[in-house]
């Protein structure tokens, strides 16, 4: 396995175990194989249904889908394609983004302006400023997870910029950020930060857009897409 490909595996198996936390926070139904993992109950807000583990897992995805109608007969809800290979259109989804998993090694940098939420009340204003309209995403509960970490610049009342960070043992996954100066990820100096709590984990994640963190170690991985039902 190239160094690219094994990257690639530690950054779908990352966020698979990320979006599995988020949806047992929330009471979830969950079943997974050596192809795809899936919550068979309500998955929260941006966060999927399914998502494959493996290349050319079409059938499995289709049957699946069927099971997790049951549970979301009323509401629109997700698949990750994670390798960008499925073709879910015949089956009523539409394709609403494309991006890339990215990968790497990256070194620590300047986090003194950065911190972490401590509290309910905290993580309350943190998921505000990230944009959600209630406290529907992110539960409390989340924070009592060893691996979730909460990034935040600025005061909790007046957050500047954030991210999350989840800590397998394996890699540090980086997801949700955001920033309120319009900053981009590595401008907001959010992968310097992420950097400096991995202990030498490589930093993974997905975006739709160019993250353009080569020089600091980021690389891109391979493609995805998120397919939602219509």
């Amino acid at each position: 396995m190239t160094d690219t490909a094994r990257l690639l595996h530690i950054a779908v198996e990352d966020n698979i175990a990320w979006c599995s936390s988020v949806c047992s926070a929330h009471g979830s139904n969950e079943t997974r194989s050596s192809r795809a993992w899936a919550n068979l109950a309500i998955s929260p807000t941006f966060y999927p249904n399914i998502i494959t583990r493996e290349k050319g897992v079409q059938n499995e995805v289709v049957e699946l889908a069927y099971k997790v109608r049951e549970a979301n007969q009323s509401r629109k809800w997700g698949i990750k394609d994670s390798f960008g290979d499925l073709t879910l259109a015949q089956q009523g989804f539409e394709r609403i983004l494309a991006g890339h998993w990215y990968g790497g090694t990256v070194s620590g940098g300047e986090t003194a302006d950065w911190k972490t939420v401590t509290s309910p009340a905290e993580l309350h204003l943190w998921e505000r400023a990230w944009g959600s309209s209630d406290d529907t995403v992110f539960p409390g509960t989340l924070l009592e997870d060893h691996r979730i970490t909460f990034w935040f610049k600025g005061e909790p009342s007046a957050i500047e910029s954030g991210f999350i960070s989840f800590d397998t043992g394996f890699s540090l996954g980086v997801s949700n950020w955001f920033s309120l100066k319009t900053q981009s990820f590595t401008q907001m100096g959010a992968l310097q930060a992420a950097g400096s709590a991995s202990h030498g984990l490589p930093i993974v994640c997905w975006s739709r857009d160019d993250l353009g963190g080569e020089e600091m170690g980021l690389a891109k991985l391979g493609p995805l897409q998120v397919w939602i039902s219509q």
